[in-house]
């Protein structure tokens, strides 16, 4: 399902999403509460919701749809790229977070990611998450130190790979393991961290300098 409410845009993503034999669009709508009542009609397997639409802003409507099927997936797509934005789409829980200007081929691996119930984000808003976590650790946020739990070699190349943007498909196709095997490491170093998000792998890896601010 897509929402926008500007129709050229709404057009332009659904003809990218229709150019792939995986993907189908079942139902678009232009404002929040349309979209909220598509999806209780529909149920499609990912819902992709633009931020600033009428009757419904894109955050509230992803709470609204969560709160009828927490098991629903999904992305929000948009023009704007803001910390407040972030964290807004992080705290409401949706699955992942695309600029509108993003490529095709991005966009079909986000939606195939976020179907799979994976957290994604485009590679600009990576780098403008990467970008924030090292000016808050630069000005002196988060000074207190923990001893580090041991990741191994292969947690370390996978934690720099979701770092950079990658979905578990991509980083399969680089480390030449099953995105499966991607997914267990995912999860195996989210609980010897102790963290719970995508955003916080971005930002233990960049603290503790295992992935470079300059990519």
């Amino acid at each position: 399902m897509v929402a926008d409410d500007h129709d050229l845009l709404r057009y332009g993503i659904r003809s990218m999403i229709d150019s792939a034999d995986d993907i189908e669009v079942i139902g678009e709508a232009t404002r929040g509460d349309e979209a909220y009542l598509l999806y209780q009609e529909k149920r499609p397997d990912v819902c992709i919701l633009d931020i600033t639409m009428p009757e419904g802003n894109g955050i509230e409507t992803t709470r609204e749809i969560l709160s009828f099927d927490p098991h629903a997936r999904i992305l929000i797509l948009t023009m704007h790229i803001g910390e407040d934005y972030l964290n807004e789409v992080i705290n409401a829980g949706a699955n992942g977070y695309m600029m509108k200007d993003s490529a095709r081929n991005e966009l079909l691996e986000c939606i195939r990611a976020v179907y799979k119930g994976e957290k994604v984000f485009s590679q600009s808003v990576s780098r403008f998450m990467n970008t924030c976590y090292v000016q808050q650790v630069q000005s002196g946020w988060d000074k207190d130190k923990s001893d580090n739990p041991k990741i191994t070699r292969r947690e370390r190349e996978i934690l720099q790979l979701i770092a950079e943007g990658n979905t578990s498909f991509e980083i399969s196709e680089k480390l030449f393991i099953s995105p499966r095997t991607v997914d267990t490491h995912r999860t195996n170093l989210m609980s010897k961290l102790g963290i719970r998000n995508t955003a916080g792998l971005v930002r233990y890896a960049i603290k503790n300098k295992i992935v470079s601010p300059s990519f």
